[in-house]
């Protein structure tokens, strides 16, 4: 990746001093920062100062300590009791030159809800903060929460600025209407196939069995079902439980039109009109189906309440044959079966299109995380500079490296072929996912996660199953990313802090009203086929002030593709 890497810069590079223009003064560093003369514009104010990607020199040697908050991305790898054992963490610091004071969520914690309770008290926040998506960044701005970094971004994070430069959409992202810059994000190098990472699978081993070609629509998908529980007793189940709700798996089974959007709480936009997947009439057959295979057995009875961990236990007890699940977690299954002396038997296989043939979305995204990395106004300017470089060395190429793949000669080395390769450290490690023991490219960390993790990361069977979910129409790009990411809500559009304040007043229960009705819908405890039934339902959606929550959305959505 060493020469991929050289050409992004490069090409980021120009794109900063086509920015900068020609009257432009060009900072250098100092002790790790860049100068701060200004450069007077003909207009008498003071222009922006600029960097060179590149002009940073690490470590940066402070003697300043930064507090630093991971939400659920960068945690220390479960064998480590906490930061000051992890390797990745301790070698970060050092790198950086900085003493960091980790904080994490608490054990067993929602992440989410522990960082909202953590914004509730602004005066006691760290300095970096790593948060879900800030729709309401604005009024964390108004309100001097957290750092507007736009006047500071260039000259003090010179590396991510120009990485945001190269790609106009992964810039939009990170910024609000008005243009400023607030957040660090997590991106995917060439935001291609490794977007839809999870999708169904099936024991191979069992459909040959069973005399069984591989389901492609969603009559065949129930087929294999039924004909898995007959002969097995074996149920559906999902790896990802706690998406099993009304905005999960909506997308898994793309026959029945309805975004996967469990990264916006069920909010998808179709043709620039924004909608609740949850009220579609789409949805309403979708559930309909799923309650009649609750009815009949086919779907475990648990799936509503227990764990990833209890579901791989019915997984390797031969409990379940068909499922939805990760390329990571399908690597797992099939590694686990292997060490137990038993055939790798777990593939990927297509999503089912409607008996029709018609597919029109499935779980993916834009290559860009569902976390962000801000600075609070806890930090003083100093300190906020200071937090501006040491998160911007994770867009540099040294850093990048690091991100990805921890230190070089310790955890991974570059192949005859210039590619960076685990070494037998991470290879051999019979622990879960050990290359979180040495990098922090997860999903969701301030960094560019290098498509080549993905595959050095993952075993041949995933990375297949990846390509099968992915490459839904692989001679026709444009239609393929019309039902990977078509649907998607931007996780970069933000509300004005009036909006903000409308939707903390009328937006905090529709989604929980969602879940219960799916819930009920689901184990038949309400008709979803009764026509009294459904609109009753879409009627209290309004109660929840529905149409309300469109028009601000919609509003919210039109100004982001305009920005």
């Amino acid at each position: 990746m060493k020469r991929k890497w050289l050409k992004i810069t490069s090409m980021v590079t120009v794109a900063a001093m086509l920015l900068a223009g020609c009257g432009s003064q060009t900072a250098s560093t100092d002790s790790g920062s860049s100068s701060e003369e200004a450069a007077e514009s003909s207009g008498g104010t003071e222009a922006v100062v600029t960097a060179e990607p590149g002009s940073i020199t690490y470590p940066l040697n402070s003697d300043i300590t930064v507090s630093w908050y991971a939400q659920d991305n960068i945690l220390p790898h479960e064998k480590f009791a906490d930061a000051s054992e992890s390797p990745f963490h301790i070698g970060l610091a050092e790198k950086l030159g900085v003493t960091i004071d980790w904080s994490f969520p608490t054990t067993g914690s929602d992440g989410g809800t522990y960082t909202t309770t953590m914004l509730a008290d602004p005066t006691s926040l760290p300095n970096i903060m790593q948060v879900y998506w800030m729709n309401n960044a604005n009024q964390y701005l108004d309100d001097e929460i957290i750092w507007d970094l736009t006047d500071y971004i260039q000259q003090y994070a010179p590396d991510y600025y120009a990485w945001l430069q190269s790609n106009p959409a992964y810039d939009r992202a990170m910024k609000t209407d008005d243009g400023r810059y607030y957040a660090f994000g997590f991106f995917r190098e060439d935001g291609g196939w490794n977007d839809s990472y999870q999708g169904p699978v099936v024991r191979q081993d069992w459909l040959d069995e069973c005399g069984l070609e591989v389901p492609t629509t969603i009559s065949e998908f129930e087929n294999v079902i039924r004909v898995f529980n007959e002969k097995y007793g074996a149920t559906f189940n999902s790896a990802y439980s706690i998406r099993f709700k009304a905005n999960g798996l909506s997308g898994a089974f793309g026959a029945y039109g309805t975004a996967d959007a469990s990264a916006s709480n069920g909010w998808f936009v179709k043709d620039g009109v924004v909608g609740l997947a949850a009220a579609q009439p789409e949805w309403r057959e979708y559930v309909s189906w799923l309650n009649k295979l609750w009815e009949e057995g086919l779907i475990d009875q648990d799936m509503m309440t227990e764990d990833d961990t209890t579901i791989k236990d019915k997984i390797h007890n031969d409990k379940c044959g068909i499922s939805l699940t990760s390329m990571g977690q399908l690597s797992n299954w099939n590694s686990e079966r292997e060490a137990a002396g038993k055939e790798a038997v777990w593939v990927g296989i297509p999503y089912p299109t409607g008996d029709d043939g018609t597919l029109s979305s499935i779980f993916g995204g834009p290559g860009i995380g569902t976390q962000t990395t801000v600075i609070t106004k806890t930090a003083d300017e100093e300190t906020m500079k200071l937090c501006l470089q040491m998160l911007n060395y994770a867009y540099t190429e040294e850093g990048n490296l690091y991100w990805n793949y921890g230190e070089e000669g310790v955890s991974w080395e570059y192949n005859d072929e210039g590619v960076p390769t685990f070494t037998s450290l991470v290879k051999d490690d019979q622990d879960v996912d050990p290359m979180t023991k040495y990098g922090g490219a997860t999903w969701g960390s301030s960094c560019i996660q290098e498509t080549n993790l993905l595959y050095e990361k993952n075993s041949e069977d995933a990375i297949a199953a990846n390509d099968t979910w992915y490459y839904v129409y692989p001679d026709d790009e444009e239609k393929n990313m019309a039902v990977t990411s078509g649907w998607k809500w931007p996780v970069g559009a933000t509300y004005t802090t009036e909006e903000s304040d409308e939707m903390d007043e009328i937006g905090q229960n529709i989604t929980t009203y969602v879940d219960e009705s799916f819930a009920a819908f689901l184990n038949g405890s309400k008709d979803i086929d009764d026509d009294a039934v459904w609109e009753q339902y879409l009627a209290d959606l309004e109660t929840y002030n529905l149409s309300r929550i469109l028009e601000i959305r919609q509003a919210c959505y039109d100004r982001y593709v305009t920005r």
